[in-house]
């Protein structure tokens, strides 16, 4: 079948126009082969024949001398039609340089070509052709199938048949994987710490210490004031203990205003240590600290083998299973609720 015609004014216009009525007529006369084609297959079935018998007897006689008698010389005249629009369609393609290659035609509309041939097996390949044209109808903006119904609950099982097959895969897939390091699987895991995490080291170092330093600087900053509290209370109470700050105390006159003195400085004295700690975070010095412990616990984890430690095993299992929790939701049911 010839290609989508692309409709504009002028003569390139007239002439898309005219490729859209010729694809139309190629269209109405593929149904109407592909009926008789159905029509024929079924009245060569006694109890269907016997009923269209019953329903007009003369309709039946006439089409059983005219028509089904007659049929494969009746296809033929459809099948010359056919290989004239193909033959149409691969000029109009080579004169529009659509395909890289001039005999590119064929292969790229092969149910056309095969349908041209006048073989029971091959004649539902016109089925194709219909699609091809919807299609390309579609794409002109002509028509819009998205907005039939048939469309709509042709799509909404598709889409339930397919999440539920590939679901299936899947899961399948993730079992294989389960089993193989309940196992023992230690292939598995020294290809995951070796494979995934060992050429992401340093990026894996940076994100944690990040993630620490932003983590610290959030839980001090939201809790400033019962940190600094807390504090305080632990100065008061060392303060009190304090044998030396007890003897100062019994001075007589400036003993306690002294004590109270020296306890606000031992606390302000505290809480500007953690200030000034807490704004170290962004130090190069505490980041260097930081980004060191994490690339040693990340250095000790990938020495650590599989079989010495099974509780990578059982975390890999576990995350397995999550993914596995959520291959199992049906979407389609919230896509079509």
């Amino acid at each position: 079948m010839s290609a989508p015609p692309v409709i504009r004014s002028g003569g390139r216009g007239t002439l898309a126009w005219a490729g859209l009525v010729w694809d139309l007529t190629v269209l109405a006369l593929v149904a109407l082969n592909l009926g008789l084609i159905i029509f024929d297959s079924l009245f060569v079935i006694e109890s269907f024949a016997a009923g269209v018998a019953w329903l007009s007897p003369g309709g039946h006689d006439w089409y059983a001398v005219n028509v089904h008698e007659h049929f494969p010389t009746i296809d033929l005249y459809f099948v010359a039609i056919f290989i004239a629009d193909v033959l149409v369609g691969w000029g109009v393609a080579i004169w529009y340089q659509r395909y890289h290659r001039w005999f590119f035609y064929p292969f790229v509309h092969w149910y056309d070509v095969l349908g041209c041939i006048p073989l029971a097996g091959f004649r539902w390949l016109r089925v194709l052709r219909v699609l091809a044209l919807g299609i390309r109808l579609q794409r002109l903006g002509l028509i819009d199938v998205r907005q039939w119904r048939a469309y709509a609950f042709a799509k909404k099982y598709y889409d339930i048949l397919v999440e539920e097959v590939s679901d299936r895969v899947v899961v399948n897939v993730l079992d294989g994987i389960q089993e193989e390091v309940r196992s023992g699987g230690k292939d598995l895991t020294t290809r995951v710490l070796t494979e995934v995490v060992q050429p992401r080291r340093e990026r894996l170092v940076n994100v944690i210490s990040q993630r620490i330093e932003a983590a610290v600087s959030k839980a001090y900053g939201d809790n400033r004031d019962e940190i600094q509290a807390y504090v305080g209370k632990l100065v008061n109470r060392a303060v009190s203990d304090n044998a030396a700050i007890a003897g100062v105390e019994r001075v007589p006159m400036l003993g306690a205003a002294v004590t109270r003195s020296l306890e606000w400085a031992i606390r302000d004295a505290v809480n500007s240590v953690l200030d000034e700690a807490v704004t170290g975070l962004e130090s190069d010095e505490f980041d260097d600290m930081v980004q060191h412990i994490a690339d040693s616990v990340l250095a000790q984890l990938l020495e650590t083998q599989a079989s010495v430690n099974p509780d990578i095993n059982e975390a890999i299992v576990e995350v397995v299973e999550l993914l596995k929790e959520q291959v199992r939701v049906q979407r389609w049911k919230e896509t079509y609720a």
